[in-house]
């Protein structure tokens, strides 16, 4: 699969998945995305940066990747950092960020939703995949889009 650079493929808002098993079968698509080439340095994907629809995502800790399905932010510090980031479908292009120090999430698991909390770098990768599920991007993450987290 190939990573998008269209912007038009990036700027909707992605459905959730129906059952646990199919976020599985689409976070393998971007695990195996992410696995030669070029793609090789990404920390996470979107399933609509391979022109996906479906809130399915990935991020790579400890050198691990783990599939996040139909996740939410549930819960934010009042603490921000702002820092530049890249994005796997803008290469070479960048953009300073205000994020979330902390954030946790509800997710989908094989036996049901659970919540997770995330710290520093991990949790900006979260809440950049999670913008682009939203259909934002962060050329385009406006002051307001970060005070209705």
């Amino acid at each position: 699969m190939r990573i998008t650079t269209n912007i038009n493929d990036l700027n909707f808002k992605c459905s959730d998945v129906e059952d646990y098993k199919q976020g599985i079968i689409i976070g393998k698509k971007l695990i195996m995305t992410c696995m030669f080439g070029k793609n090789k340095n990404a920390v996470g994907l979107a399933h609509n940066q391979i022109k996906g629809n479906k809130n399915v995502y990935i991020v790579k800790s400890k050198n691990v990747f783990r599939t996040f399905i139909n996740a939410k932010i549930v819960d934010a510090s009042e603490d921000v950092i702002k820092h530049e980031e890249g994005c796997m479908s803008f290469p070479n292009k960048s953009n300073k960020v205000t994020r979330h120090t902390w954030i946790t999430i509800s997710h989908l698991i094989k036996d049901g939703y659970i919540q997770e909390t995330f710290n520093g770098f991990e949790a900006c990768i979260h809440q950049h995949e999670i913008d682009h599920l939203n259909g934002i991007d962060i050329h385009h993450k406006t002051e307001e889009d970060y005070n209705n987290e």
